[in-house]
């Protein structure tokens, strides 16, 4: 049982394998594409309106559809705010002091002069009745201690109030301007994340796939929209290794496209350098013939006039020399 198994599978691989090659009259078939363009979504949110259907042609800038924007709403009004709450920062750092602080300075190192004016009028008597023998060294260190401390409060005063005078320093203010640059520019970020969740066509296309409903809920980098561009269209085949020979970015081949009644000459405008099947280490040497490189074909001129109408996904074959 497992032997006829593992024949079946042999069969159905040389089929699949013998339908990616070209045939031995040096054809490749393909099929003729234009440029497709993905939406995918920017946020996990809920669909709340489709303006678009399936086949419907759109302009660059319109309205495709809409996702849910109570959470980006909130998010602007937040970073908002501290834009607000930075620039509100800024402006008090670049004003400086006003009149009734600086008053308030300027009494507080009154108040300080004149306990400090006390209590070194108590340490001089303290220490005039110390050497009278009339009172004793506790006496003259506690007023030594209250005429230290009332000094270093008028010092602090004064530091205070040259602070004030002197305004804020230039650190402080770069300080505070950086904060306004990083408010404004998580502001515009939201703002920016806000305008994703209406999507929009990036340019003149077709809707080719829209597998979503109002109301579904979305994940993060879904594909939202699948657009056709109204780009000039090209060919795109598989052609195998052993026709690429003399093949290059601008050789010139014949394209018969379905449909029409006389071969197109179409330029090779890529052909990519990767297999797109199997892994060329993966091969050995009878079976690296199989390998398949994806190759895309434009035309110009009057060939391009004959089938800029046509549609996407018509077949056609390459002739190979």
């Amino acid at each position: 049982m497992m032997r006829h198994l593992a024949l079946m599978l042999a069969c159905l691989g040389g089929l699949l394998l013998n339908g990616c090659r070209s045939d031995d009259s040096g054809r490749a078939m393909g099929t003729l594409e234009r440029e497709r363009l993905t939406l995918t979504a920017p946020a996990s949110e809920i669909i709340t309106d489709i303006r678009v259907h399936e086949g419907q042609v759109v302009r660059a800038g319109e309205v495709l559809l809409s996702l849910d924007s109570t959470h980006a709403e909130a998010s602007v009004r937040v970073q908002q705010a501290q834009l607000d709450q930075a620039n509100a920062y800024l402006s008090e750092r670049t004003n400086g002091a006003r009149q009734e602080e600086l008053a308030s300075a300027q009494a507080r190192v009154e108040g300080a002069n004149a306990s400090l004016l006390e209590a070194q009028q108590q340490w001089q008597r303290a220490t005039a009745l110390r050497q009278q023998n009339l009172t004793g060294q506790a006496d003259v260190d506690s007023a030594t201690a209250r005429r230290d401390s009332a000094s270093a409060a008028l010092d602090q005063a004064l530091q205070q109030q040259r602070e004030l005078t002197n305004g804020t320093r230039p650190e402080q203010l770069a300080q505070a301007r950086a904060a306004v640059a990083t408010a404004q520019a998580q502001l515009d970020n939201a703002r920016r994340s806000l305008q994703e969740l209406t999507l929009q066509a990036p340019a003149d296309s077709v809707v080719d796939i829209l597998p979503w409903h109002r109301g579904d809920r979305i994940s993060a980098g879904s594909i939202l929209v699948t657009l056709l561009s109204n780009s000039d269209p090209y060919a795109r085949v598989y052609l195998p290794q052993n026709r690429l020979t003399g093949l290059t970015p601008g050789s010139h081949v014949s394209v018969q496209i379905d449909g029409l009644a006389q071969p197109l000459d179409g330029v090779i405008r890529s052909i990519r350098s990767q297999p797109a099947f199997t892994p060329y280490y993966a091969l050995n040497e009878r079976d690296r013939a199989a390998l398949m490189y994806l190759t895309d074909i434009v035309f110009e001129g009057e060939a391009l006039q004959q089938i800029v109408t046509l549609p996407s996904g018509r077949t056609l074959e390459v002739m190979l020399p």
